[in-house]
C-alpha cells in the first residue's frame, strides 16, 4: 500500500496589493501573524486532526515540532502508525505498510524537508540568518486570488515557493519537492480555515497533492496548542511496537 504525506506547514505573511520591497512584505508578515515576540515565544506546538488519504483511506494526525529543529509526524491509519521523527540532526521513519519492519533513516532530501516543517517561525523569518535566499518573482494567481509569488532557496540549494494572498497577507499555497518512494516529486499544498490561535493565524484545512499520483490528501485539524510540553524523546529514533501473533 502506497501513502503518501505531504504535511506542509507554512504560515501567513501580510503584504498590500501595493508594489512592496521583499523586507517590507517579511516585516508585515511579522506584524500580521502576532508580532516577532509572539513568534519567538512558541518554543513548541501540537497539531492534532484527521487526515483523508482518497475514499478508502483515512486516518488521525499528529504534529509536533519542537525548537532547535525537532518535529514529529503520527499518522494512526486503521491499526498501524506510521511515524516520521528528527531531532534535529538526524531523522528516522517507522512505516508498517512497508517491507521494513522497523525504523529507518532518512535521506539527506528527506531531511531537509524534516528541516522546513521544523521551522515554527517559517523560512522567512531571519532568512539571512539561517543562509536561505528569498527573492520576490511578483504577482500571480491561485484560485482567483491576486498572490505575490516568493521563491525560497535553502542552504542544500533545494527551492520552494510560496504564494501569499495580495489582500490577507496569509499563504494560499506551498509548491515544492518532496521524496516519496526514493523519487523527488513535485508538489503542492493549498491553505484555507485560518483561525486565530493565542494571537497567531494557522490554516486547519490543507489540500495537498503531488505530480505522477492520484490521491488528493486533505487534512483538518481540530486543535493547534501553543508551548505544549514534549519530551525530547518523542523526535528520538521510533520503537516499533511489539506485534502479538492473531489466532
Amino acid at each position: 500500500m502506497r501513502l503518501l504525506i505531504l504535511l506542509v506547514l507554512t504560515f501567513g505573511i501580510a503584504c498590500s496589493s501595493s508594489a512592496q520591497t521583499l523586507d517590507e512584505l517579511i516585516s508585515k508578515s511579522i506584524v500580521a501573524r502576532g508580532g516577532i515576540e509572539r513568534l519567538k515565544s512558541v518554543k513548541s506546538l501540537r497539531m492534532t486532526g484527521h487526515i483523508s488519504l482518497g475514499p478508502n483511506a483515512a486516518g488521525l494526525l499528529i504534529f509536533e515540532a519542537k525548537r532547535p529543529g525537532k518535529v514529529r509526524e503520527e499518522l494512526q491509519l486503521e491499526d498501524k502508525l506510521i511515524v516520521r521523527t528528527s531531532d534535529g540532526v538526524s531523522g528516522w521513519s517507522l512505516n508498517p505498510f512497508s517491507e521494513k519492519t522497523g525504523p529507518e533513516p532518512l535521506s539527506a532530501e528527506e531531511m531537509s524537508n524534516m528541516e522546513q516543517k521544523a521551522d515554527i517561525d517559517h523560512p522567512i523569518v531571519d532568512y539571512k540568518q539561517k543562509g536561505y535566499r528569498v527573492e520576490l518573482l511578483g504577482k500571480d494567481t491561485v484560485e482567483d486570488h491576486v498572490v505575490y509569488k516568493l521563491k525560497v532557496t535553502l542552504k542544500n540549494d533545494q527551492i520552494r515557493y510560496d504564494y501569499l494572498d495580495a489582500n490577507t497577507g496569509l499563504s494560499l499555497k506551498w509548491e515544492g519537492k518532496i521524496v516519496s518512494g526514493g523519487k523527488e516529486i513535485n508538489a503542492q499544498s493549498y491553505f484555507t480555515d485560518y483561525r486565530d490561535v493565542e494571537g497567531r493565524k494557522y490554516p486547519f484545512h490543507v489540500d495537498s497533492s503531488s505530480e505522477g499520483s492520484d490521491i488528493k490528501q486533505t487534512i483538518v485539524f481540530d486543535k493547534i496548542e501553543i508551548n505544549p510540553a514534549i519530551d525530547d524523546s518523542r523526535f528520538g529514533k521510533p520503537t516499533a511496537p511489539e506485534t502479538t501473533p492473531k489466532p
